[in-house]
């Protein structure tokens, strides 16, 4: 992908961190869409629900506004986090 669709993170996933290039012009709705579909492919299974949490900074993720809109860059890193049923 190129530089300024895309950026490396690191993925915390229960004990692994797993590191992803991932696209900023998602929403993080779609971004978790993708991430299940992908993580899926290497027999890592993730909560049925789930949140994505920026750990290194200071910022919520509204699920419905695109990643490019926010202050992340590569080296960030995002945890998943097991959410309740709504």
């Amino acid at each position: 992908m190129r530089k300024d669709t895309s950026i490396g993170i690191g993925l915390h996933v229960g004990k692994q961190i797993i590191d992803l290039q991932i696209p900023i012009k998602v929403s993080a709705n779609r971004l978790k869409e993708l991430l299940r579909e992908s993580l899926e492919l290497l027999n890592i299974s993730l909560p049925e629900t789930f949140e994505l949490e920026i750990i290194n900074k200071s910022i919520k993720l509204d699920e419905e506004v695109l990643l490019a809109n926010y202050a992340l860059g590569d080296g960030d890193q995002l945890v998943v986090r097991e959410a309740m049923k709504k």
